[in-house]
């Protein structure tokens, strides 16, 4: 990312015209004046691809996050507040001040791993004619082909358990080896708890914890600091770790646009982690230290609360909550990368919470990861919410094992953003 250096406005203009360009069909040539978005030039997501190339080529932190309701999504509209953000640098604040560290000098590996989705596929096509929707706006628009949704016998608990299951047969783990089972759900209202009915359905002993973690989409990577931290604890322990949601069942109101609707499906993902030493260090990989953090400045893109009739209303903004996810997405991984001291062009895989594949491809543009080596979990099943970034991590752990190579250190990056701008990550070596 380039420093933040002056910009005149001829300078802000052609800057603005390059970044708008590059993002065009080579037959389109807008004026400066046109509104990009309502002429047609750019849909929501290749304006925020615009903002996330202007940001990478000026360094202003959080470039047009806050765009005004009365000023044109144009060319000179981007050049304008090139010259406003130039005018009013913000503090350079260094994210190395949000990290924080769990379970430093211990060392816990994942043995084991799973997943489980819907059982339905519903495509891009019946989605959009379902939730009257313009052709093509999930299928191009967002890079969704399909959405994986559960069927009538199917929930959070049915799909955790199957997962759980996977994960608990590739690592060899009885039921009575396991010390503490930690959940977490979005889309799981009731008590008990997912994690209470799990321990149940799972027949943990009495005596081992079961414990439920927030954090929405970045709910995986603080469940597994929080396993990783109790098992501190327990040596030669085991804990499992569970990520469930069925957002298809709970979305269903009509008030809430189809847009929003349009981008979940329905998934699970397990891990079991362990404290003692492996057995086979070739197919283990150990968590490393884990970063955290809560920009509250963008906690206003996205809020969904549950109304006096239990449905649910969602307040969302669509453009300014992918820009966000990006740009944090990209700033973790800085923080990763000065954590474990290498740089993320020698990691094997980002396991990484996905909105959608659109956002997916602008960050690997952004933060010069090349695609393949993101597991692309959305674009065939949709944003899972927290399971998402760990359906990835079993597809990446599955990928590495098969193709492990013993003469070089494996590496894997971890990264979610969630409402609130709540944010975590990690990484596994």
């Amino acid at each position: 990312m380039s420093s933040p250096e002056n910009f005149d406005d001829s300078r802000a203009l052609e800057l603005s015209r390059k970044c708008v360009a590059s993002r065009l069909p080579s037959q389109t040539h807008p004026e400066d004046d046109d509104d990009l978005v309502k002429t047609g030039a750019l849909d929501s997501m290749g304006w925020v691809d615009v903002l996330v190339s202007i940001e990478s080529a000026t360094g202003f932190r959080d470039f047009g996050s806050s765009w005004p309701e009365s000023r044109t999504k144009s060319i000179r509209g981007l050049a304008a507040m090139i010259r406003e953000a130039h005018s009013t640098l913000p503090e350079d604040n260094t994210t190395e001040r949000f990290a924080a560290d769990v379970g430093r000098g211990s060392e816990v590996t994942i043995r084991g791993w799973g997943y489980a989705l819907g059982s339905v596929t519903v495509a891009a096509e019946r989605i959009e004619e379902e939730l009257h929707l313009a052709p093509h706006k999930i299928r191009d628009g967002a890079g969704i082909h399909s959405l994986r949704c559960v069927d009538a016998s199917e929930d959070e608990l049915v799909l955790g358990q199957r997962a759980a299951e996977i994960a608990l047969e590739m690592a060899a783990v009885d039921v009575e080896g396991i010390d503490i089972l930690v959940t977490t759900s979005t889309t799981f209202l009731g008590l008990p708890s997912l994690a209470a009915s799990l321990h149940s359905r799972l027949l943990l002993r009495e005596n081992s914890g079961a414990i439920e973690v927030g954090g929405a989409c970045a709910g995986l990577i603080y469940s597994l600091a929080v396993a990783k931290g109790l098992l501190r604890a327990v040596p030669q322990g085991a804990a499992l770790v569970v990520a469930s949601e069925v957002h298809s069942r709970r979305l269903k109101n009509s008030d809430v646009s189809g847009e929003f609707r349009g981008l979940f499906g329905d998934g699970s993902c397990a891990f079991v982690l362990s404290s003692a030493p492996a057995t086979n260090q070739e197919d283990s990989l150990s968590l490393g230290d884990f970063v955290w953090g809560c920009s509250g400045n963008f906690a206003s893109v996205l809020s969904v609360t549950v109304d006096e009739n239990s449905g649910i209303a969602v307040q969302f903004k669509g453009e300014p909550l992918a820009h966000s996810a990006v740009v944090q997405t990209d700033r973790i991984l800085e923080i990763l990368e000065n954590k474990c001291g290498r740089p993320r062009a020698e990691a094997d895989y980002l396991a990484l919470h996905q909105p959608n594949p659109r956002v997916v491809e602008i960050l690997s543009e952004r933060a010069r990861v090349p695609l393949e080596k993101i597991p692309l979990i959305s674009r065939s099943c949709g944003n899972l919410g927290s399971a998402t970034c760990g359906v990835s991590l079993c597809e990446a752990l599955s990928n590495l094992r098969a193709r492990r190579d013993p003469s070089r250190a494996a590496l894997i990056f971890m990264a979610a953003v969630a409402p609130g701008l709540v944010w975590g990550g990690t990484f596994l070596n």
